[in-house]
């Protein structure tokens, strides 16, 4: 059997050291490189830098550059190669090219998989049909108590975490400490350098140990979940309805299991000819509340996310995070961690995915091969942005998708600065205003049918919170959401049956039912006639 060709390239690669001092290496690949990137950059790290390295985020920012240069390496390989065989049957004769490829095309659909045409459903799509039918079904308190258990494995490796890195950190703060006051007597500058950087190396390292065999265990319990999932749909479910008694008259109890401090709800008919009943229900609550852990103590929302998460009755959320980069909530990203996620991406690799799709719009590749000079290329530089940097502004909205939070399917992440500002006065074409109504829109098109948007566009009182700026400022959104709603009518889609404005929990009692009151007045509540 005739060996593949190959030949050897030297990976160069410059860094900085533990003492923050410059580094270069030289590691020579063989080309084409067919075994795993990761795997190789960790050998790399292990046998020509420091080993505290890889706990210092060498190895992943290795890992990325490593795994582009076998990428180009590769495919320039490839190229080389493919090139030659045409050049040499072009010298035999005449070929038609376009045929030959035809050919190759076909011979790769039937031999790969992965470029197999895909005939019947995918995987998710099985799973997804078969958890549907499982929730509607008897099945539905052993699902529940199945994923209730998952959640407390979670739940208690992530309190030993904690509390593991919270003893080293005192620990560590008592070590140095100690070593101050003999700093200039036996102890150097530079020993309290290096006695930190090392604390530092051995706290990733516990972290990254932890969180490992945190990702390690949910990847487990989701592989198993989903197998004990699929296999227990039977025949029998086939022929039965998919929507159960309990899910229509569950829905309001969904949003509602966990009673707010204050809240009042309303029926109102909107529309000029065609009028479409909603309801309004405002409230007075944390929005971490909203968002908590769907198995966590005090939750009540379980059957009723399980029976509406393949369902066309979604519900969605309006919650604010500051402008810059992506970063949720972190009460909320903490409750969505809690327990694993069986239907979605955790939390965190959604925001990796959300990340990485913002820096290809923002960020594109430049064409293939262009090449510019020395004196080019230096000024390109100075202006072109950090690629690893994503910016967001105010009005942007990404969103996350989750099925163990308490009362959530979806969560719009909406970015906006007026929560971390002195109250200012905003318009109708406010970006953050205009942000909303793209949200409203989005929520029309996927089902999204329950919506909760923050009332003052701001999740807790101040002390500038006037009562004067609070009745202006829920005016405001009040008519524009009202707008929208109306406008909501000629987008297509669901109909938002259910729209919850969430005032800040710290509120006063007072100034709530002042607020409260405004709500008939700007949306027309439907009232009985009696007739005499």
């Amino acid at each position: 059997m005739e060996l593949e060709p190959s030949k050897v390239v030297d990976f160069h690669y410059e860094y900085k050291n533990v003492d923050d001092k410059p580094a270069k290496l030289v590691y020579a690949i063989e080309i084409p490189y067919r075994g795993s990137v990761a795997e190789l950059s960790h050998q790399i790290v292990t046998a020509r830098m420091d080993p505290i390295m890889q706990f210092l985020k060498a190895d992943r920012e290795l890992f990325g550059v490593l795994q582009k240069f076998v990428e180009r390496e590769n495919q320039a390989f490839f190229d080389d190669r493919d090139e030659m065989l045409l050049e040499k049957f072009r010298t035999n004769g005449t070929p038609n090219v376009d045929t030959l490829a035809l050919d190759v095309e076909k011979l790769y659909r039937e031999e790969h998989l992965e470029f197999a045409e895909r005939i019947g459903p995918t995987d998710e799509e099985i799973f997804a049909q078969s958890y549907h039918q499982l929730v509607h079904s008897s099945l539905l308190p052993e699902i529940l108590n199945k994923e209730r258990e998952y959640a407390r494995t979670i739940a208690s490796l992530s309190t030993q975490m904690t509390q593991q890195i919270n003893t080293m950190n005192t620990l560590h703060q008592e070590e140095i400490e100690a070593k101050l006051k003999l700093l200039d007597i036996s102890i150097t500058p530079e020993n309290i350098n290096h006695m930190l950087a090392k604390q530092y190396g051995m706290q990733n390292m516990i972290r990254k140990q932890c969180e490992s065999e945190l990702d390690s265990t949910r990847g487990h319990q989701k592989h198993e979940y989903r197998n004990w999932v699929t296999q227990h749909v039977d025949e029998s479910f086939l022929g039965q309805s998919t929507e159960s008694p309990t899910q229509i008259g569950n829905r309001w109890s969904m949003i509602s299991a966990q009673t707010p401090s204050m809240e009042e709800s309303f029926t109102i008919h909107l529309g000029s000819q065609l009028k479409h009943m909603h309801n309004i229900r405002i409230l007075s609550a944390r929005v971490a509340d909203l968002c908590s852990p769907l198995y966590g103590e005090g939750s009540f929302g379980g059957p009723n996310v399980a029976l509406g998460l393949y369902s066309s009755s979604l519900c969605g959320i309006v919650v604010l995070t500051p402008s810059g980069t992506i970063s949720p909530d972190r009460e909320l990203r903490r409750n969505a961690n809690l327990s694993t996620e069986f239907h979605f991406d955790q939390i965190d690799r959604q925001i990796e995915h959300i990340q990485e799709d913002l820096r290809n719009l923002q960020h594109p590749a430049g064409p293939a091969g262009a090449e510019l000079s020395g004196a080019q290329s230096l000024a390109a530089a100075g202006r072109r942005p950090d690629r690893n940097v994503v910016t967001v502004k105010p009005g942007d909205a990404y969103i996350t998708r989750h099925s163990n939070l308490s009362h959530s399917h979806v969560i719009f992440h909406l970015i906006s600065d007026e929560t971390f500002q002195s109250p200012s006065e905003i318009n109708s074409r406010h970006p953050v205003i205009l942000g909303l109504r793209n949200i409203l829109k989005i929520a029309s098109r996927h089902d999204i049918t329950t919506l909760t948007i923050p009332a003052l566009l701001r999740h807790e009182m101040s002390e500038d919170m006037t009562v004067s700026w609070c009745i202006r400022r829920a005016e405001l959104v009040f008519k524009c959401a009202k707008g929208f709603m109306i406008e909501s009518a000629s987008w297509g889609g669901a109909e938002l049956n259910t729209l919850q404005l969430l005032l800040p929990h710290d509120m006063s009692e007072e100034l709530f039912r002042t607020l409260a009151d405004m709500v008939p007045n700007v949306f027309r509540v439907a009232n009985p006639k009696i007739l005499q």
